[in-house]
């Protein structure tokens, strides 16, 4: 059920400035009586036909009042971000009168707007499809039995078309060709729920179809629409497919918000497709439906912190970690790569793959740095969430401000999207892994004012035992000689060091083994 606004009670009134005579002069007369002609950080978009006095509009939750006869002019007070956030619905009376609803969601008659100005630059509407294709190139970093027990799932609502932007199906089509060729998933234990899933007919922002095919392999890549009905059909592939070996990976982006007015919980929602939701007490649910070894979760809409607690919480006890653009009750932004990508994602899917795609105002290519932080040769889901953080410019504007958490703690540097990474005991709970080359290990993790790393070599050689920050400087230099062959250990005094993540880092010829320690 939509709730009814009355626009009256919430306005601000303008006197009439003489009679509006077509769509474009009511946008015209809110450029420059609202905005005072200052476009910078927003969009104009007009209905271009005339409302009628007592008629409905619809947003995704609400139904508004029209309070005259006249335009719909929309405000985006925030271009560059995804939805919800602030805008402004604006009434145009054919008597030039003005008046102004505040809102955090567009009209749905949205895809029949017209954009009359905006600071966002000039979309060419063909996507980014064909051109993505030709640039990526795989660089495998896992094995086809690693990838056994690997699976995915892959949400992005849209919302409709107006708002189903070509972002989207970028961000989608990234990290869908990192998983199946960097990583080596099957086509089948990748599900994708996307927008009006293969439905031929338009569904993005810019008038296209989204293309089923990410790949470019003549298969069709998207499994089910993103509706209740097929995000719940998605869930439950999921469930038929993973045991307690396997792995999940879950990647969320498109838009989000708050729960609707007046109904708590859910505290947040993503916004599936045709404007249903997924809130995350749901979401909730269906992970502890789930059986898994662990499950490791990314989100880039906006109010997507809000799915933290929820993403540990339904683990069962198993390993989980969580990464998202933005905190619990704020808007996240496509920033710097708009319109091709949201900017979080394509920096945390970047790191993944070891490069980015080009976009319209980023050359693409080379990462702004070294993800692989620690030097393991593995990118683990903290180190690809703490570098896209550290890359994004709406995170390091403070327009978004990033979430993280695992469980238990530390966890998520000891996995990526091959599975598996190295050995470590976190507080007192063991988390089952292979065995390593040098044995490499810290005791008591946290650690202790003095700890001991210990480490066993087969021949002598020269040894080398380093602690880095997770800015990846050196803080301590632990020992740096010829060694015996055997069992060692080296005495670390962590009295000095601030509380925080640390990477033990031991070199023994050509064995480099790095382990993370934790100090509170």
């Amino acid at each position: 059920m939509k709730q009814l606004l009355t626009v009256l009670a919430l306005l601000a009134a303008f006197a009439g400035a003489g009679s509006v005579v077509n769509a474009n002069t009511a946008a015209d007369m809110v450029f420059s009586e609202i905005l005072d002609e200052n476009i910078t950080g927003r969009s104009i978009m007009v209905f271009d036909r005339i409302v009628t006095e007592g008629s409905i509009v619809e947003s995704w939750h609400e139904e508004v009042t029209v309070p005259m006869d006249g335009y719909l002019v929309l405000i985006d007070d925030m271009a560059y971000a995804n939805w919800e956030h602030p805008c402004r619905w604006v009434f145009v009376g054919l008597n030039g009168d003005l008046e102004i609803i505040r809102m955090t969601t567009p009209p749905s008659v949205l895809a029949e707007m017209t954009v009359t100005h905006t600071c966002l630059p000039q979309v060419d509407g063909k996507g980014q499809r064909e051109d993505f294709i030709a640039w990526f190139t795989p660089n495998v970093q896992s094995t086809t039995a690693n990838a056994e027990h690997m699976y995915a799932l892959i949400i992005s609502g849209g919302a409709d078309q107006g708002n189903n932007h070509i972002r989207y199906y970028g961000d989608v089509q990234f990290i869908y060709n990192v998983l199946a060729h960097d990583y080596l998933l099957e086509d089948d234990h990748i599900i994708v729920c996307f927008a009006d899933g293969l439905n031929p007919a338009p569904d993005q922002s810019g008038g296209l179809n989204s293309n089923p095919d990410f790949d470019g392999d003549a298969d069709a890549d998207i499994i089910y629409d993103a509706t209740s009905t097929g995000v719940s059909s998605g869930f439950s592939d999921i469930t038929s497919m993973v045991g307690a070996d396997d792995h999940l990976f879950i990647f969320c982006t498109d838009h989000g918000g708050p729960g609707t007015l007046l109904d708590s919980p859910p505290e947040v929602i993503l916004n599936l497709w045709s404007w249903q939701q997924l809130d995350d007490d749901d979401y909730q649910t269906y992970l502890e439906g789930l059986t898994f070894a662990t499950c490791h979760a990314v989100h880039e809409q906006c109010y997507s912190g809000g799915f933290l607690e929820e993403t540990l919480a339904g683990s069962t006890g198993a390993p989980s970690s969580f990464a998202s653009a933005a905190n619990a009750t704020e808007s996240s932004w496509a920033g710097a790569t708009f319109p091709e990508y949201d900017e979080y994602v394509y920096y945390w899917t970047g790191a993944m793959h070891g490069s980015t795609p080009p976009a319209t105002s980023v050359p693409g290519g080379a990462l702004p740095g070294v993800p692989d932080v620690n030097g393991d040769g593995k990118v683990s889901f903290w180190e690809a969430f703490d570098r896209a953080k550290a890359w994004d410019t709406c995170a390091q504007s403070g327009q978004e401000h990033p979430q993280w958490d695992d469980d238990p703690d530390s966890c998520g540097d000891l996995y990526y999207l091959g599975g598996l990474i190295s050995s470590v005991e976190i507080g007192d709970s063991p988390i089952p892994v292979l065995p390593s080359t040098g044995g490499l290990t810290i005791t008591g993790n946290p650690v202790s004012p003095v700890s001991s790393v210990i480490f066993n070599i087969d021949t002598p050689c020269k040894v080398e035992v380093s602690v880095y920050d997770m800015s990846g400087h050196v803080v301590d230099n632990l020992l740096s000689d010829e060694v015996a062959a055997g069992l060692h250990s080296v005495n670390w005094s962590t009295d000095r060091l601030a509380a925080g993540v640390y990477i033990v880092r031991f070199t023994a010829g050509d064995i480099v083994e790095s382990v993370r320690a934790v100090k509170f």
